[in-house]
């Protein structure tokens, strides 16, 4: 995913959170409003909440991808400063190397230098040589083709041909002597030769196979850091997204508390008003509003029924089972109560509504928390509900028409009070 593809749902956060803050700028105006008002601010509220929290549970999971995506790419950095390291050890070796050549190199050329004078002291002794051979032999020449045999021949007494003898001797062993050296200093010059020729091409070698070697380093050293530079551009862009990820987490969070706190004082508008509706026997707003309960409420409460305050089945054990509520119905003798009134018996908004064998028609209402416990009634065996799931009402409202449907002997209200999720006995809340 591209770092644009992946900043687009971000940007539409931003907005949303924007419009949610804008929301809870409005001021609130409680005594201004119904129950049934409080109640669907209320509603709205949650199914704002709900999105942000959904939001929120989408920005931690594009937060831990971000985080994961990081400690990788801090993983791969750290693994390329390790080879850059290895290879910088490396160059600093291969400098050394290089150092200790040139020093080798600067002793050779100081060889060479002691060389090529012994060279030239060479060269000039066999120059010398040969001069002193091409002397003797124009001597010889000049002196005819005489031979050693015809130089004894012309000896004029005894002492003269042994003082010949002698004088022939020195002058082959001379002309030998001089044969010699001057092989010697040619045999040394073209020592001296090769040996500097050798050792040149040994240091031209050595100086090639170490700039080589050298070159390919620094090659090595450049793509390594290449590749580090590119890991630290993307470590950047993630860091850079992870914080604004982080920033929209902050301002949902705050969102949400804002929304809770507001929630709250919802919740004791809402109290306050079912107070006032109590004390001054209001309808709370809205229209369909029956007759006074057939029975006194204790607490939040009223009767579900402006007909009859007759309980024929009560709240526990029944044929060998639990019963989870009471039946309201009339006395013996008294009007029949088909088709009468049921009645919402607190404030709140329709959670569920329909029909199934046990109950027939039947209508559920969510009231929210009172006086810390959350709190639903259920109302049963209906012959016509005049609610939906999600209207608003208010209490003493009609919702419904008695009947029988279901599992049901005659017309009756099946009626439920659930706390906190756990059904619990109605009439503790009448007398």
């Amino acid at each position: 995913m591209s770092t644009q593809s992946r900043r687009k749902p971000v940007r539409m956060l931003s907005l949303m959170l924007a419009v949610l803050l804008v929301l809870t700028l409005f001021p609130l105006s409680a005594m201004a409003r119904s129950v049934a008002d409080i109640d669907r601010e209320m509603s709205e509220t949650r199914n704002q909440m709900n999105e942000l929290e959904g939001r929120a549970e989408a920005l931690q999971a594009q937060m831990a991808e971000t985080r994961g995506r990081l400690a990788t790419l801090r993983t791969q950095e750290d693994s390329y400063l390790e080879e850059l390291s290895v290879l910088q050890d490396e160059l600093l070796l291969l400098l050394e190397q290089i150092e200790l050549t040139e020093e080798q190199i600067a002793l050779y050329k100081q060889m060479v230098a002691v060389k090529e004078e012994r060279l030239e002291e060479a060269i000039e002794r066999e120059e010398e040589q040969l001069a002193l051979y091409r002397r003797r032999i124009r001597a010889m020449e000049e002196r005819g083709g005489t031979s050693y045999i015809q130089l004894f021949l012309r000896a004029q007494s005894f002492s003269d041909l042994v003082a010949r003898i002698h004088d022939a001797e020195e002058i082959i062993s001379f002309d030998q002597r001089v044969g010699d050296q001057l092989e010697r200093y040619r045999v040394s010059v073209q020592e001296y030769r090769d040996e500097l020729q050798a050792e040149q091409a040994e240091l031209e070698v050595l100086i090639a196979r170490l700039e080589e070697e050298q070159a390919e380093l620094e090659v090595l050293r450049e793509e390594i850091e290449a590749r580090i530079s590119e890991v630290e551009a993307r470590i950047a862009v993630q860091e850079l997204e992870l914080a604004e990820l982080e920033e929209l987490e902050r301002r949902a969070a705050a969102e949400l508390l804002r929304h809770t706190q507001n929630l709250g004082e919802l919740s004791e508008a809402r109290r306050q008003a079912i107070r006032d509706l109590e004390q001054g026997g209001g309808t709370g707003g809205g229209g369909g509003m029956g007759g006074a309960p057939a029975r006194q409420g204790t607490g939040p409460f009223i009767w579900p029924s402006d007909h009859t305050g007759h309980v024929t089945s009560h709240f526990g054990p029944r044929w060998g089972g639990f019963h989870n509520g009471i039946d309201i119905s009339h006395a013996p003798g008294a009007p029949n109560i088909d088709r009468t009134n049921v009645l919402a018996a607190a404030s709140g908004y329709v959670s569920r509504a329909g029909s199934c064998p046990s109950f027939g028609n039947f209508i559920v209402i969510n009231h929210g928390i009172i006086n810390g416990n959350h709190y639903a009634t259920l109302y049963a065996h209906n012959h016509t509900n005049l609610v939906r799931v999600g209207d608003i009402v208010t209490q003493g409202m009609i919702i419904a028409r008695v009947g029988s449907t279901g599992n049901s002997t005659g017309p009756h209200i099946h009626f439920e009070i659930h706390r906190n999720g756990q059904r619990i006995n109605p009439l503790q809340y009448f007398r």
